[in-house]
């Protein structure tokens, strides 16, 4: 089984996404999944961790600031700074770190990230998990 975590740690964000995230890869590999990371290159990332603790780390680079970032329904993500680039930007550089490989599960753990984000990437993965503490 192939999973992909699509999440990011820094300073400002906190490091609790990351965490929950290793958490279940650790105990997928366990079980033979073969897990990946996708993570920006946020201040204060975590992304050597990650691959201390074994697993591929697909960096994205930071982009401009992205502070006015719409939701969907045109709202602002409260949190749609802490992405680093814009959502369509990050799906596409999502969809790219991904690659050809068969995707079983793309395990999302990011609050920047919504609905318009996932429909872009669901066609990529069998199975789409989203572990969204605010659903907002």
């Amino acid at each position: 089984m192939k999973v992909f975590f699509r999440t990011d740690g820094a300073l400002e964000i906190g490091t609790g996404h990351v965490m929950r995230c290793l958490t279940l890869a650790d105990a997928l590999r366990v079980r033979g999944a073969e897990c990946e990371f996708i993570c920006r290159e946020h201040s204060g990332n975590l992304n050597d961790l990650i691959q201390t603790r074994g697993y591929e780390v697909h960096r994205l680079p930071m982009q401009a600031d992205q502070t006015e970032l719409a939701a969907s329904d045109g709202a602002l993500l409260t949190h749609a700074a802490w992405l680093g680039a814009d959502w369509s930007t990050d799906a596409e550089q999502t969809l790219a770190a991904i690659g050809d490989a068969k995707v079983d599960w793309l395990v999302v753990d990011h609050y920047a990230l919504d609905a318009r984000w996932e429909k872009r990437l669901q066609v990529k993965c069998n199975h789409l998990m989203v572990i969204d503490d605010l659903a907002d």
